[in-house]
C-alpha cells in the first residue's frame, strides 16, 4: 500500500510540468548568475590570489565550486516542491477520501515523505549527471567514478534530510498561496545561505559563524568536496599554505558555528535531525490527517 501511495504522489508531481520547473528555478538561476557575472568575479579574485595556477586551472575549480552547490540547493529545493502534493491535498480535502479506505495513517505519512524523497532523488540526480557532462566537455574536470559516487551517495543523503525538514515545515502551510511564498523564500535565500553566492571568506566572521549553524551550509561544505577535490590539488600547485587558503575562502572544510569538524561528524548531525523531523512531521501529518 505505501508503494501505491508513494507512486501516486510522484506522479501527481511530475504531471504539472510548472511545478517541476518551479522546482529546479534557484539552481537554474545560480548557474545563470555565476555564468554571466559572478563567475568572472571569483576567477579574477582567486587568479590574483595564487598567480602561479594557470587560468584554465582557476576556471576548472570556481566552476566545480558552483556547481557542487547547485547540485546541493536541488536537494533542498525539489524535496520542499515535492511536498506540495501534501498542500494541495490538504486544500482540496482530499485526506477524507483517504480516510474512508483501507489506508492506515501510517501508510499515508510514509507515502508523503517517500514521495518527496523519490521526485528530490531523481531530480538531484540528473541535475548531478547534467553537471558531470558539463564540467568534463567545458573544463576538462569531470569526477572520477570515486568522486561521481560520493558526491551520488551524499545527493541521496541530503534528499532523505531535507524531505524530513520540509515534511514538517508544510504541516503549518495552509493555502497554496503561502506554500508559493514558502518555496520562493527558500529558493532565493538557500543558495546565500549555503555560501553558494559569495564565497565564506567575503563574509564577516558573525554571519558566517551562524551559516556554519545552519544545515544547507553543512550540506553545501560536504558536497563540494568530492567536486572540488582534483581541481583543488592543481590550483594549490603543492603548496599546503595555498590549499588550506583556498579551503578556508571557499568553505570546503566543515564546520558547526565557528568550530571545524570532521565530515563524519556532520553526518552524525544529520541522522539525528532526520530522526527528530521525521517524527515530528510525522506527528503533525497525521493530526492534520485527522
Amino acid at each position: 500500500m505505501i508503494h501505491h501511495l508513494t507512486r501516486r504522489n510522484v506522479v501527481v508531481f511530475f504531471r504539472d510540468p510548472a511545478a517541476v520547473f518551479f522546482s529546479l528555478l534557484s539552481p537554474i538561476i545560480l548557474f545563470v548568475l555565476f555564468s554571466a557575472f559572478l563567475g568572472g568575479v571569483q576567477t579574477s579574485a582567486l587568479q590574483k590570489s595564487l598567480p602561479t595556477a594557470s587560468k584554465d586551472d582557476v576556471d576548472a575549480f570556481v566552476y566545480s565550486w558552483v556547481i557542487a552547490n547547485l547540485v546541493m540547493i536541488t536537494t533542498a529545493t525539489t524535496s520542499l516542491s515535492a511536498l506540495v502534493v501534501f498542500v494541495n491535498d490538504r486544500v482540496g480535502n482530499v485526506f477524507r477520501d483517504f480516510l474512508v479506505s483501507p489506508i492506515s495513517r501510517f501508510q499515508m505519512i510514509l507515502g508523503y515523505l517517500m514521495g518527496a524523497f523519490l521526485v528530490s532523488t531523481l531530480l538531484s540526480s540528473l541535475v548531478l549527471v547534467l553537471a558531470e557532462v558539463y564540467l568534463g566537455v567545458v573544463y576538462s574536470a569531470a569526477l572520477s567514478a570515486g568522486a561521481f559516487a560520493q558526491a551520488l551517495a551524499q545527493l541521496v543523503g541530503f534528499c532523505l534530510l531535507f524531505s524530513a525538514i520540509w515534511s514538517l515545515v508544510v504541516t503549518f502551510i495552509g493555502s497554496n498561496a503561502v506554500f508559493t511564498s514558502v518555496a520562493t523564500i527558500v529558493g532565493t535565500a538557500g543558495g546565500f545561505l549555503a555560501g553558494a553566492y559569495i564565497t565564506v571568506g567575503a563574509l564577516p566572521g558573525g554571519v558566517v559563524t551562524f551559516m556554519n549553524l545552519l544545515p544547507l551550509n553543512q550540506a553545501a561544505s560536504v558536497m563540494r568536496g568530492p567536486f572540488t577535490r582534483g581541481p583543488l590539488g592543481a590550483v594549490a600547485n603543492g603548496s599546503e599554505q595555498a590549499r588550506t587558503t583556498v579551503q578556508n575562502e571557499y568553505g570546503l572544510l566543515p564546520h558547526i558555528a565557528n568550530v571545524q569538524v570532521s565530515e563524519w561528524v556532520i553526518w552524525l548531525v544529520f541522522a539525528g535531525l532526520f530522526v527528530v523531523f521525521v517524527a515530528l512531521g510525522a506527528w503533525r501529518i497525521g493530526r492534520k490527517i485527522g
